[in-house]
């Protein structure tokens, strides 16, 4: 789920909230992670020490975690009542992932940016990353609004790849939230990464994932962009047309 997105401004209710930004939204490193020495907090010189770099990172990584946790329980109270109700669910399944920590240096390097734990916090906004699948692309919004809906969230950034999917074909809304997460002296609004699409377009984006896989290391020449791009316009034809018979038949 590495997306490389852009973040422009914090919305809070719909209107930009600097102040919310600056106090709330920047990440202090050495309040969650104890430094012995400034030094500690280079990720260059840390990762060739793996034991050290783990140590370092772990706090982090579990304020991720947690966070990621915490959204994941907000949209499972989203499944439960749908499900109390007896309505249909618009979740088909949820997946999680937490960046390692070799993929968080890695994508520093690839944005050429400070290789510490204060960069990775406050410029990678994927570190936690969650995948809701939902059956019907109407579903997909419906999430969408029962988040933004949520008044203790911030919602950062939305990008919507289904109205305008990229060049390849992918589709799926992404969104760029900040959690509220609770430690012992302070709340951290923790940033968490959600791609919420259907079940035809994950469908899409793991075979073109496992096409481009395979072409990379097999050594395949052959360029299959047009007809991956084409498969994807006829998913969503298809989908489209589903979603025409699903409305018919449900209240």
């Amino acid at each position: 789920m590495d997306t490389e997105v852009e973040i422009e401004e914090v919305y809070q209710d719909g209107v930009y909230d600097e102040e919310v930004y600056s106090e709330e939204s920047v990440i202090a490193v050495h309040e969650l992670v104890p430094m012995r020495r400034a030094g500690d907090d280079d990720m260059e010189h840390i990762a060739d020490m793996t034991d050290q770099f783990s140590r370092t990172i772990d706090p982090i990584l579990r304020m991720y975690n947690a966070a990621m946790s915490a959204t994941t329980a907000r949209l499972e109270i989203i499944e439960d009542e749908f499900k109390y109700r007896k309505l249909r669910c618009p979740i088909h399944h949820i997946d999680t992932r937490l960046k390692s920590a070799e993929s968080i240096l890695g994508k520093l390097e690839k944005k050429d940016l400070d290789l510490t734990l204060s960069a990775a916090c406050n410029n990678i906004y994927d570190i936690a990353g969650i995948r809701v699948v939902c059956s019907y692309i109407k579903d997909v919004y419906l999430i969408r609004d029962r988040l933004m809906a949520q008044d203790d969230l911030f919602i950062m950034d939305i990008k919507d790849y289904i109205a305008e999917p990229k060049e390849n074909g992918y589709r799926s809304l992404h969104m760029i939230i900040r959690v509220p997460v609770y430690f012992m002296n302070k709340k951290q609004m923790v940033p968490v990464e959600l791609q919420i699409r259907t079940l035809a377009m994950d469908l899409w984006a793991s075979l073109e994932h496992d096409i481009k896989y395979k072409s990379l290391y097999q050594g395949v020449v052959t360029d299959f962009s047009d007809e991956l791009k084409e498969c994807s316009r006829l998913i969503y034809e298809a989908e489209e047309k589903m979603e025409i018979m699903n409305r018919m038949i449900e209240p």
